[in-house]
């Protein structure tokens, strides 16, 4: 049971990392702060994953140039704004509801239902289907009872019907369009690491997928 309980608080504590990552620009503190002590403990445990070795050595090989660029905060600053903050096709919209699989209105309902139900709230006014209020919503989901049955099966259905159904577009469309290639590298890790967290629920409670039957 000790092992599961460690494996719910590093999960959580994963979403909530590339929510914190991918919500506005990182000030120079939390750029810098990438590097410290307890994000490196992150990375290098990811990186005993085979599956997740080469898309975190790729994300450190592009923070690694991030912080050596000479006005580092305001360059990737600059880089979120073109890429997440313009509209298609130069940017890249980290909204759900801008993809095809539904709408603004819809996934933005559906979402604040969950956050109704979590009792947990949008930061600054933000729109409930962005990616970094959905990653939120994710390790809120993994932090309440670990040994919940009816949690863990909200976990895998949340990221089935609610980020794999957009987020390998959104990826595609970051790699095309981030021309340093921080925040498509970050995404590229953010999407394995899912795809390897859905087949982690699988083994750990075998269900059913609801499309299926």
């Amino acid at each position: 049971m000790q092992l599961f309980d460690d494996m719910a608080r590093q999960r959580a504590k994963i979403y909530r990392w590339f929510s914190l990552l991918l919500f506005q620009e990182l000030s120079d503190e939390a750029l810098a702060g990438l590097r410290d002590k307890n994000n490196l403990a992150l990375m290098n445990g990811l990186k005993f994953i085979p599956e997740l070795l080469l898309p975190t050595r790729q994300f450190q090989r592009r923070l690694c140039a991030a912080l050596k660029r000479k006005a580092r905060q305001q360059e990737l600053a600059a880089d979120f704004a073109s890429l997440f903050l313009l509209p298609s096709p130069t940017g890249v919209s980290p909204y759900a509801g801008h993809y095809p699989h539904t709408t603004p209105s819809e996934e933005r309902r559906i979402m604040r239902q969950w956050l109704v139900e979590l009792e947990l709230a949008p930061e600054n006014n933000e729109a409930a289907d962005h990616i970094a209020i959905q990653l939120a919503l994710m390790a809120a989901l993994i932090e309440g009872d670990p040994h919940s049955e009816i949690l863990l099966a909200q976990q895998y259905h949340f990221l089935r019907q609610h980020l794999l159904v957009w987020l390998p577009l959104f990826s595609k469309r970051s790699y095309q369009r981030d021309n340093f290639g921080f925040y498509a590298a970050a995404i590229g890790l953010l999407l394995r690491f899912i795809q390897l967290d859905i087949e982690w629920i699988i083994d750990s409670f075998p269900m059913r997928d609801s499309n299926e039957g």
